[in-house]
C-alpha cells in the first residue's frame, strides 16, 4: 500500500511538470503566433486549474505518505518491545524454575542448622546473578531494550558477554531506528560467529564518547583463518561462507553509517572480529537525513 501512495505521489507530480511545460511552452509559441488555441485564455485557465488541483490532491497524498511513515516506524518500535517482552517472560519462566530449586536447598540447610554453608551458598547466588544481570542504560529505551534483548540471547548460548556502557545517548527520535540497525547487525554478526566455535565463544560491547562523537564497539571471537581485507567485509553480500543472500549486516552498517558522516574502523588480528562505529554527536541529535 506505501508503495501504491508512493507511485501516485509521483504520477501527480510528473502529469504537474507536464502541465507546466505546456503552459511554458504557450507562452513561448505565443511570441512566434503559431499554435495557439482559439480561446487563449480559457486555455490558460484551464491548465492553471488543473495544476492547482493536482498541487491540492498532493498536498493529501503527501499527508498519507506521512502518516503511512510514521505506522511503518511504530511498528518497527513495538516489534522491538514485543521481543523485548518475550525475552523478559523467557527469563522469568527459567528463574522462577531456578529459584524454587534455590530455595529448597536453602531450606534444607537451614533445618539443618548449616548457617555459614547458607551464606556461602547465598554469596555464591548472588555473585552468579550480578555476572547474569545486565544493567542497560544509554539513554534511549529502544536501544536499552535492543541489547538486552541480544546479550541476553548470547548468555543463554553459552556466549561470555562483556558489556560497559559510558555514555549517555541523546538521539533524535527520527534516528532512533538507524542507530537500534546499526547495533542490532552488529550484535548479529557477533552472535552468529560465536555460534560457529566451538569454545572461546566471548563477545565484548562498549559504549562510551568524545566530546565529538558516540563511540560503538563491539567485539568477538572467529576462526575464519583467511585474511581478508577490512574493506571486502562491508561489500554488499559478501559473507565468509559465499553463501548467497548473507552478508549484508556490515553492509548496512556502512551505508548508515556514511550517512552520518561517521567513521569504521575493523581490527581482524589475533582471532578478534573488532569494529568501532564513531558517529558525530550532532548528527543523531539534529535533523540531518
Amino acid at each position: 500500500m506505501f508503495k501504491n501512495i508512493y507511485k501516485s505521489a509521483m504520477l501527480i507530480y510528473v502529469i504537474q511538470m507536464v502541465l507546466i511545460v505546456i503552459l511554458v511552452n504557450n507562452n513561448f509559441m505565443r511570441s512566434l503566433d503559431i499554435f495557439q488555441p482559439k480561446s487563449e485564455e480559457l486555455f490558460r485557465l484551464t491548465i492553471g486549474i488543473l495544476i492547482f488541483v493536482l498541487n491540492l490532491f498532493s498536498i493529501f497524498v503527501l499527508r498519507e505518505l506521512y502518516r503511512r511513515f510514521k505506522e511503518e516506524r511504530q511498528y518497527l518500535i513495538n516489534s522491538l518491545k514485543f521481543r523485548y517482552i518475550e525475552e523478559q517472560n523467557r527469563i522469568y519462566r527459567k528463574n522462577h524454575h531456578d529459584i524454587k530449586n534455590h530455595l529448597m536447598v536453602i531450606s534444607a540447610l537451614l533445618k539443618e542448622k548449616k548457617y555459614e554453608e547458607v551464606e556461602e551458598y547465598l554469596s555464591s547466588y548472588l555473585d552468579e546473578i550480578d555476572k547474569n544481570v545486565f544493567n542497560i542504560n544509554t539513554g534511549v529505551s529502544e536501544i536499552d531494550i535492543l541489547l538486552y534483548s541480544k546479550l541476553s540471547n548470547a548468555k543463554s548460548k553459552g556466549v561470555d558477554v562483556k558489556f560497559k556502557c559510558t555514555a549517555e545517548i541523546k538521539c533524535s527520535q527520527r534516528h532512533v531506528l538507524n542507530l537500534v540497525s546499526i547495533l542490532g547487525n552488529l550484535l548479529d554478526n557477533a552472535i552468529e560467529a560465536c555460534e560457529e566455535m566451538k569454545h572461546d565463544k566471548y563477545i565484548e560491547v562498549e559504549i562510551k564518547e568524545d566530546p565529538i562523537d558516540y563511540i560503538f564497539r563491539v567485539k568477538n571471537k572467529y576462526d575464519f583463518e583467511q585474511k581478508i581485507p577490512a574493506e571486502t567485509f562491508f561489500e554488499e553480500g559478501f559473507s565468509t561462507k559465499g553463501e548467497e543472500g548473507r552478508g549484508e549486516g556490515l553492509y548496512i552498517v556502512k551505508n548508515i553509517t556514511d550517512k552520518y558522516n561517521g567513521t569504521i574502523n575493523l581490527n581482524t588480528d589475533e582471532g578478534y572480529f573488532d569494529i568501532t562505529v564513531e558517529i558525530p554527536k550532532f548528527s543523531l541529535e539534529g535533523d540531518c537525513n
